[in-house]
């Protein structure tokens, strides 16, 4: 009895402290911004910006055209998918006693954000003329 009692003891104490980890880990993911799909060269500046909104940071060159550098992820989710795949990670927490953290805790680690830095120069027409992604 006291050896199962020590196998039981630890297994709750890590659902326990792990609990809600994937709810707030889902919901702390990056939204999605647009279609990065739009980062073509010879588009016009105006058409990056109506599709990904006015980027992270942006100068103007010399020659008078801008600079502009995007921090996104390509895999971002939207806020409706983000808030039910919450609701079901809590339901299914509530449901199994928190015994659901130990796959879905996990499987969150796995797939969290992958942000990609877009360092995007357009001339002075205001085309794409050049694309770095780190």
């Amino acid at each position: 009895m006291l050896k199962l009692a020590n196998v039981i003891v630890p297994i709750l104490l890590i659902c326990l402290l792990s609990s809600a980890c994937s709810v707030v880990m889902v919901a702390s993911r990056s939204s999605y911004r647009g279609d990065v799909n739009v980062i073509q060269l010879g588009v016009q500046r105006s058409v990056v910006i109506a599709e990904l909104g006015q980027p992270d940071n942006s100068n103007t060159v010399e020659n008078g055209g801008y600079d502009d550098r995007y921090t996104l992820d390509p895999d971002a989710h939207r806020g409706a998918t983000k808030f039910f795949t919450a609701l079901f990670y809590a339901a299914a927490d509530f449901f199994t006693l928190f015994l659901t953290e130990l796959i879905f805790t996990p499987a969150e680690i796995a797939m969290r954000d992958k942000r990609v830095i877009y360092h995007l120069t357009y001339g002075a027409d205001g085309k794409l003329s050049s694309i770095e992604k780190s």
